[in-house]
C-alpha cells in the first residue's frame, strides 16, 4: 500500500499575462518518498518549485499539503507553514546572503520559527546541522565566500534543514557544481532524505541524476505534464515521444540506439505554444488529430500516464 500524499496539486496554472508558464499540473507526491521533476530549460519546472511553495501565487488550482489547503493560508498561517517547507536552489552563492555568516544563516531560521530555547541552544544545533552535512564547527563563524561551491551547497541543505521542514524542493541543486562535487552532493542529499524520512521534490534537466535519486518521475514540456509514473516504468517503458527522446538523447544511454527518434530543436517559447499537443512540433510521429486536439492522459499501469494520441491506437 503506497503513502499518503504529503503534496498534492490539480489543475495547477500560473500565466503570466497572457503566457501560461503552466497549465492543469496535477502532480500527487507520497511521504517521505523523491520525486523527480524533468524536461528541458523552459519547460516550467522552477515556476513549479516556487508555486508549490507560495513564493509566487497560481493563477488557479489547487496545492494541498497534507489535510491543508496551501492557497487559503495568509499571514501568519502561511509563515508558520514554511516551517515545514524549504527549498534548496540552483546557486548556492546568490542563495545565502554573504552579508552573514555561517552560523547567523544556520541560527536564524530557528529563531524566527521559535525553534531552540537559547542562542546557545539554535548554536548548538547549527553545529550539528554542519557535522551532518560534513563540514567542521569552525564554519560558523566564517562568510560563504570563504567556501568552495560544493561547500556552499552543504551550507544550503543544512539551513534547508534547520526548521526540521517535512518537504525540501531541490531545484537543480548541483548543476551549478562541478562534476567532480555534484556526485558528493547527491548522496549527501539521498543519505539526509533517509535519516530525516524528509519528502522531496527534486527538480532537473539531467535524466541520470533523476534516475539516481528519485522514486516517481514526472516528464514536463511547455508547462504541461507529458508522461508520469514509477521510476523503472518511465525508464525501461517510456510512452510518450518526448520521453523516448529524452532517454535517448542522454549520452552513453542503452537507450541511445539508433532505433528511438533525437531530440532535435530547441523547446518553443511559453509565448506561442503550439496548438494540440505543445510537442507536436518536434515530434517525429505528429499526424493531423495532433494539431487540433490536447491528448487526455492515458492510464498505463502501475501508476503510469501518458498524454499522447499515438496511445489511442
Amino acid at each position: 500500500m503506497s503513502a499518503p500524499a504529503l503534496l498534492e496539486t490539480k489543475g495547477l496554472t500560473k500565466s503570466f499575462g497572457n503566457v501560461k508558464a503552466v497549465r492543469d499540473v496535477d502532480l500527487s507526491i507520497p511521504r517521505g518518498s523523491t520525486f523527480g521533476l524533468v524536461g528541458e530549460s523552459g519547460s516550467g519546472k522552477s515556476t513549479v518549485a516556487r508555486l508549490v511553495l507560495r513564493l509566487i501565487e497560481p493563477t488557479s488550482g489547487e496545492i494541498r499539503f497534507g489535510e491543508t489547503d496551501l492557497r487559503a493560508l495568509k499571514g501568519d498561517k502561511l509563515r508558520r507553514q514554511r516551517r515545514k517547507m524549504q527549498m534548496i536552489f540552483q546557486d548556492p552563492f546568490g542563495s545565502l546572503n554573504l552579508r552573514m555568516t555561517v552560523g547567523e544563516t544556520l541560527t536564524e531560521p530557528q529563531s524566527v520559527h521559535g525553534l531552540g530555547r537559547n542562542d546557545a541552544e539554535r548554536r548548538a544545533r547549527g553545529e550539528a546541522l554542519l557535522a551532518e552535512v560534513g563540514l567542521p564547527a569552525a564554519a560558523m563563524d566564517r562568510f560563504p565566500h570563504e567556501f568552495s561551491g560544493g561547500q556552499r551547497q552543504r551550507i544550503a541543505i543544512a539551513r534547508a534543514l534547520a526548521t526540521e521542514p517535512e518537504l525540501i524542493v531541490a531545484d537543480e541543486p548541483v548543476s551549478a557544481l562541478d562534476v567532480s562535487v555534484q556526485a558528493q552532493i547527491l548522496n549527501l542529499m539521498r543519505d539526509m532524505q533517509a535519516e530525516h524520512g524528509t519528502t522531496m521534490l527534486f527538480i532537473s534537466h539531467d535524466l541520470r541524476v533523476v534516475q539516481y535519486m528519485c522514486d516517481q518521475i514526472a516528464v514536463m514540456y511547455l508547462g504541461e505534464i507529458m508522461e508520469r509514473g514509477p521510476r523503472h516504468r518511465i525508464y525501461e517503458m517510456p510512452q510518450h515521444p518526448y520521453t523516448q527522446a529524452l532517454l535517448s538523447s542522454v549520452p552513453g544511454s542503452p537507450k541511445e540506439d539508433g532505433k528511438r527518434a533525437k531530440l532535435k530543436g530547441e523547446i518553443p517559447s511559453a509565448h506561442s505554444v503550439p496548438s494540440g499537443c505543445a510537442f507536436r512540433t518536434r515530434c517525429p510521429h505528429a499526424f493531423d488529430r495532433c494539431k487540433v486536439e490536447v491528448p487526455v492522459m492515458h492510464q498505463l499501469g502501475e501508476g503510469q500516464e501518458a498524454a499522447c494520441h499515438l496511445l489511442d491506437r
